[in-house]
């Protein structure tokens, strides 16, 4: 295949895998993204593998179908985590300048965010990403640290955690697959980097991403992310209350909900009845469109209440003006109106990608892209800054081909 560097960003969702494949053009210093595709996976949920050969095989399937697509070799594969076992808090590290000249170093920086990192978490548990959020130099606040004069620096981080063995068997799905994982990120973190605008992190903003089996949430105050919450309540629970109220297949409910769900009450755009099929080859029938509501809007509120519950914990809700919904979820009518009422939040809207900042098609602006396409924007953007995106960088491509891979009892652990 071509030879370009080919960015795969794969998000590990509730029941699917949503991957794109990007490139960076250092000449106009922009993200490209080439392909993309959603997954379904059943050996997936919340984020966490519960079935080591079906996660395994939508693997090798996603990574064929971006190479296929792009006709090239992916050389760095970073995927983006979520799940319940994610825990976040916060930590401060010192370093101390004990040399003659006192002008603050990059290593300095790096030192006194090790600090704040070599803190007891538990021992089931280990680090998925640290994000400064204030340094310090003699105690006095500062943006950046680098090249000022200081006989301390400090640095408040925030730092996730999740379940090594979480973490392990993923990592055992992609070595079956003979991938590489180039680097993983916390979800949340590489969606807020794209969705929200540098003023909405200033002003004070909660992201909410309602994915399948699971709902993320954290709050920016002055530029940095304070807290960060998964919950294991997601969209699917709508279909499943749909299926089990009305007595139809999960499938039916999906399309139901999709075609004629809303949040809140309100004009109902085309139809008010709606027709279904019920199981055990019982006849058709017809409901009003208020009754579904009814089932829809009480699983709604059970997913913002939660949200506001975990939030006002940390002490940082009163400082958000704006709530912004992105993820799957976000497409259901009426789910502004429905977070505004539960939030108790004025000003929600309903968000993705920021469109100047990826050059894509359409299709890939959509919601449920969001984490894929920011996971890309987020690792590609670094590139572009530092000047490493070059063609000879990675010559290896992280899919080692098998011939006949599927007849390769490794895959299923014989």
């Amino acid at each position: 295949m071509a030879k370009q560097n080919l960015i795969a960003a794969l998000d590990i969702g509730g029941g699917k895998i949503t991957a794109v494949a990007a490139t960076v053009d250092q000449q106009k210093n922009v993200v490209k993204i080439l392909a993309g595709k959603e997954f379904n996976c059943e050996g997936l949920e919340g984020g966490i593998v519960t079935d080591i050969r079906e996660t395994t095989a939508t693997i090798i399937e996603t990574i064929n179908y971006l190479e296929e697509s792009t006709q090239a070799d992916i050389n760095a594969l970073y995927i983006a985590l979520r799940g319940e076992h994610i825990e976040s808090f916060t930590s401060k590290g010192t370093f101390n300048i004990a040399r003659v000249d006192k002008e603050i170093t990059v290593d300095d920086i790096e030192h006194a965010i090790a600090a704040a990192k070599s803190i007891p978490i538990k021992n089931n548990s280990e680090i998925l990403s640290t994000v400064p959020q204030g340094f310090y130099i003699d105690r006095q606040p500062v943006k950046n640290p680098e090249g000022m004069e200081a006989t301390s620096i400090d640095v408040d981080v925030h730092i996730t955690t999740g379940l090594t063995a979480t973490f392990n068997n993923l990592n055992k799905a992609f070595d079956r697959a003979k991938c590489d994982i180039t680097g993983r990120f916390y979800g949340l973190l590489c969606l807020a980097d794209a969705v929200l605008t540098q003023e909405e992190k200033e002003m004070g903003a909660l992201i909410i991403d309602l994915g399948k089996d699971n709902t993320s949430a954290g709050i920016y105050v002055d530029g940095a992310l304070r807290c960060s919450y998964d919950i294991k309540m997601g969209s699917d629970l709508i279909t499943s209350d749909i299926a089990k109220v009305l007595r139809i297949s999960h499938k039916e409910a999906e399309k139901i909900k999709t075609e004629y769900g809303t949040a809140f009450p309100g004009d109902y755009n085309g139809e008010t009845e709606i027709t279904i099929s019920p199981l055990y080859g019982q006849k058709e029938t017809k409901i009003n469109r208020d009754y579904l509501l009814d089932i829809i809007r009480p699983r709604v509120q059970d997913i913002f209440d939660a949200v506001k519950e975990k939030i006002q914990e940390s002490g940082f809700y009163d400082c958000a003006s704006t709530a912004i919904l992105t993820g799957g979820g976000s497409l259901l009518p009426g789910i502004q109106e429905q977070a505004r009422s539960s939030l108790n939040i004025k000003e929600v809207v309903c968000s993705s990608i920021q469109r100047d900042l990826v050059e894509c098609d359409k299709e890939f602006l959509n919601p449920k892209y969001a984490t894929a396409v920011s996971l890309a924007y987020f690792v590609a953007k670094r590139e572009i800054a530092d000047g490493s995106a070059k063609n000879d960088s990675r010559s290896k491509s992280v899919f080692k081909k098998v011939t006949n891979f599927f007849k390769n009892s490794d895959l299923f652990g014989g």
